[in-house]
């Protein structure tokens, strides 16, 4: 969303304001002209910050400056609020030793882009007779992980899968 823009310099309407400089030191009341004169020998814009039936409160400042702080602002906070996708690998019961090393190999990638990890091991059919080797499994992967990623909880068992989630040491 959009803000609006602010009034500055000549825009502004008010008879009586109240300035205030850029390290927020407060100038007291003064006619529009009085501000207006101030603001242009030192070089700098007045901007409407907030504006009552009776006084309107003005800040002085460079313009120019102030949008490119407000932009750089703007991308540091959009940066902040992209989050990581969670990343999913899943192992079966049979898999095979070189598979594990690919599959870990994805999973330090995975870390190194920050992302948090689910490892899930699904049991199917005659599977769910061997309920140990599959969580000894689950468990000496998530074991070999160690270094990249921390377990954000406990291997658990949910039906016929065990979960595991992880995330990245930073």
């Amino acid at each position: 969303m959009k803000e609006k823009k602010r009034p500055l310099n000549d825009e502004i309407k008010a008879s009586k304001v109240q300035v205030i400089t850029d390290e927020w030191e407060n100038l007291w009341e003064m006619s529009i002209d009085e501000a207006r004169e101030k603001a242009n020998s030192l070089g700098l814009d007045l901007m409407e910050i907030w504006q009552n039936w009776d006084v309107s409160i003005l800040k002085m400042l460079d313009y120019g400056k102030f949008l490119y702080r407000q932009k750089k602002q703007d991308q540091k906070n959009k940066q902040k609020w992209k989050a990581p996708d969670l990343k999913n690998i899943r192992i079966t019961f049979k898999i095979w030793d070189h598979d594990l090393e690919i599959r870990k190999k994805q999973a330090e990638k995975f870390a190194s882009w920050g992302h948090p990890l689910k490892v899930s091991l699904m049991l199917r059919w005659r599977e769910n007779h061997y309920e140990n080797i599959a969580s000894e499994k689950i468990q000496s992967f998530v074991a070999s992980l160690e270094e990249v990623y921390k377990l954000e909880w406990q291997v658990k068992k949910n039906g016929n899968t065990f979960v595991a989630m992880m995330k990245p040491i930073k």
